[in-house]
C-alpha cells in the first residue's frame, strides 16, 4: 500500500504533467484578453464643475432659501403664539391650560414634520436630477472610450499614480457640458 506522502507526491506529479501537456486552465483565456488601455477621470471634479450640476445646485439652493423663509415665518408665528400662551397661563384653569399646551405642541410637531418633508423632498429631486447628470456622464465617458480605444476608465481618486496623458477629465467636462448644459429640477412634492 502506498503511504499518504507518496500518494500526494504522485498526485502533484500527475497534475504537473497534465499542466505541462495541456496548459494551465484559463491560460488560453488569458491569452485572448486584449491589453489594457486605461484612462482616468476626476469624477468628483466633473460632478462639481459640470454646467448641469452647477445648475442643479443653484436651483436646489433657491428652493432651500424659499423653504427656509416659509419655515422662519412659521417659527415666528409659533414664537408669538408661545408668548401669548404664556400670558394666558395665569387666567386659564389648569385643564384649559393643559389643552392649549397640547394644541400648541401639535402645531410645533406639524412644523417639524413640514421641515422634514421639505428636506426629504429637496434631497429626492436633487438626487433625481444628479442621476440624470451621472447617466449622461457615463454615456460621454463610454463615447470617449470608444473613440480613443480605452477599455478601462478609473476614477483618479482610486489610482495611486497615473500619467496626466491618460487623464480625460477636461475632455469629459467639455463634452458633458455640450451634451447636457442644464437639468431642470422637478417640482418637489410638498
Amino acid at each position: 500500500m502506498i503511504g499518504d506522502r507518496t500518494a500526494r507526491q504522485l498526485v502533484v506529479l500527475l497534475l504537473a504533467l497534465a499542466v505541462a501537456a495541456f496548459g494551465a486552465p484559463g491560460a488560453a483565456r488569458a491569452q485572448q484578453l486584449p491589453p489594457t488601455v486605461a484612462a482616468v477621470i476626476d469624477y468628483q471634479r466633473v460632478l462639481r464643475e459640470a454646467a448641469a450640476a452647477r445648475s442643479i445646485r443653484e436651483q436646489i439652493e433657491g428652493r432651500r432659501k424659499a423653504y427656509q423663509e416659509e419655515i422662519s415665518k412659521e417659527e415666528q408665528r409659533l414664537h408669538e403664539a408661545d408668548k401669548a400662551f404664556a400670558k394666558q397661563r395665569s387666567v386659564l384653569t389648569p385643564e384649559a391650560f393643559a389643552e392649549k399646551r397640547r394644541e400648541f405642541e401639535q402645531e410645533v410637531a406639524e412644523v417639524q414634520r413640514l421641515v422634514q418633508e421639505r428636506r426629504r423632498a429637496l434631497d429626492d429631486v436633487s438626487a433625481e436630477a444628479l442621476n440624470e447628470v451621472k447617466k449622461a456622464l457615463i454615456e460621454v465617458v463610454t463615447s470617449i472610450a470608444d473613440e480613443r480605444g480605452f477599455n478601462l476608465v478609473l476614477p483618479s481618486s482610486e489610482v495611486l499614480f497615473f500619467s496626466r496623458r491618460i487623464d480625460v477629465t477636461e475632455e469629459v467636462l467639455a463634452k458633458l457640458d455640450a451634451r447636457l448644459p442644464d437639468v431642470r429640477v422637478s417640482q418637489a412634492t410638498d
